[in-house]
């Protein structure tokens, strides 16, 4: 952590210290005032200041997050906060209800969690509505004959994910043409000068490209209520036709009704294909999809009053600033809140997070036929895929709260714990005697 290199200060008792136990903003110690409230809080990644007496709070960064690192024994005056507005995959730990309790404040992609991050991709309803890219559908029908493009493109470089969504298109490809310009399923290159790296897929020059095409694959990597990346919102951007698979609830936040087709609406990637080939041969039925576009622009009432409340910003805003500015001001605000309550004699609040604030579903997968399997059977041991990692964390956390959480024990170790995670998992998995509800 670099502890030993910096003088710890002595801060004022009226200031709330707020240690991020994982170094996220790499913040040695700086004063914070919350305009919104006037207040001041003192946030620092530097684990010293947790002996000062005005210690209040802790923050975890949600990739980051390990049991066996953690400031235990935990203090009934300390509050916890989450930050984790990345994909489930990263830690699936947040699955379990009993993890989220853990926490008093949250900042996760989840429209319920207490600053919801939902819209951290979407710039601005104004890129949504821009025409900037916009290729008209006539010259996109003559692209696909003069430059021989699919009517779909798919880009991607993470081929290994939860949400299989490469065994899907791969189905897909057999019944329509796919342009893979990515590493996954890769039939086509990009031109030299974007060397298909991750800043050129911000470029204009990209944008350009991929405007030429009438449908573009948005698959997130995770499949999650609310995790929605940058997949969907480039494709309305430029003007192409996302086809969805992620966010079961991605609908409620589409431009308009039926601008976006759900690969879930159809049975299989066969009869996606057929419709999808009848689409790319009806100019009217198209430009409905991107009627957004026109001068009635973004209609959806949900979309726009997100978008009209949110307060912090996005790519360095300095005015509003971003979310993790907004997500510290709301921990000090309600930790000046019971300091007051306190001072007036009156009982604190204590807010608890539950797994509505994050929690995800186990992995799916599709048959080779790009068909979605059931829910998988969790009595069985499947090795080296995403749903072993899901049911580690179900038993991980469980051999935390069975054992160590409740004890006085301040040395846990990665090994103490992963042993015993092991046999455990070993014992309800790999054996197969018996059916786990993961919850």
């Amino acid at each position: 952590m670099g502890d030993q290199y910096f003088e710890e200060r002595k801060i004022a008792n009226n200031t709330p210290i707020v240690i991020w136990w994982t170094p996220f903003t790499m913040d040695m110690g700086s004063y914070k005032e919350c305009r919104n409230i006037k207040k001041t809080c003192f946030f620092t990644n530097i684990r010293r200041y947790r002996s000062q007496s005005n210690l209040k709070a802790f923050l975890f960064y949600g990739t980051d997050f390990s049991l066996y690192d953690l400031p235990l024994p935990r203090l009934d005056l300390e509050d916890w906060g989450l930050l984790h507005e990345e994909s489930p995959k990263n830690n699936y730990l947040f699955s379990f209800e009993k993890i989220m309790n853990l926490f008093n404040h949250t900042a996760t992609f989840k429209r319920e969690s207490d600053l919801p991050l939902l819209t951290q991709y979407l710039t601005s309803i104004e890129d949504l509505e821009s025409t900037e890219f916009l290729v008209p559908v006539k010259d996109k029908n003559l692209f696909q004959v003069e430059e021989n493009l699919a009517p779909i493109a798919y880009i991607q470089s993470d081929c290994n994910t939860p949400s299989d969504r490469d065994i899907y298109v791969k189905a897909l490809m057999k019944y329509i043409k796919v342009d893979s310009y990515g590493k996954c399923l890769h039939n086509k290159d990009l031109p030299k000068n974007l060397n298909q790296a991750v800043v050129s897929m911000n470029s204009k020059e990209f944008y350009k490209i991929i405007a030429k095409y009438k449908f573009v694959l948005a698959m997130e990597n995770a499949v999650c209520d609310d995790y929605v990346t940058e997949k969907l919102w480039r494709s309305f951007y430029i003007g192409a036709v996302p086809i969805v698979y992620g966010s079961s609830k991605s609908k409620e936040i589409y431009p308009d009704t039926g601008t976006a087709i759900d690969i879930l609406d159809f049975n299989s990637p066969k009869e996606l294909a057929e419709y999808l080939t009848e689409l790319n041969q009806n100019d009217t039925k198209y430009k409905n999809y991107l009627r957004f576009k026109r001068k009635n622009g973004v209609k959806n009432p949900l979309l726009l009053e997100l978008m009209s409340k949110r307060k912090w910003g996005i790519n360095n805003d300095r005015e509003k600033g971003s979310y993790i500015d907004h997500f510290e001001c709301l921990v000090c605000e309600r930790l000046h809140q019971n300091l007051g309550r306190i001072k007036n004699g009156e009982t604190k609040v204590t807010w608890q997070a539950n797994k509505q604030h994050f929690g995800c579903p186990s992995p799916y997968t599709f048959s080779e036929e790009g068909i979605l399997l059931n829910q998988p059977d969790n009595s069985n041991y499947v090795p080296n895929n995403f749903l072993t990692s899901y049911q580690f964390g179900y038993v991980q956390q469980k051999v935390f709260f069975d054992k160590y959480y409740n004890t006085n024990l301040t040395n846990l170790t990665y090994k103490t714990l992963h042993l015993e995670t092991l046999k455990f998992h070993r014992e309800l998995f790999i054996s197969g005697k018996n059916k786990i509800d993961l919850k």
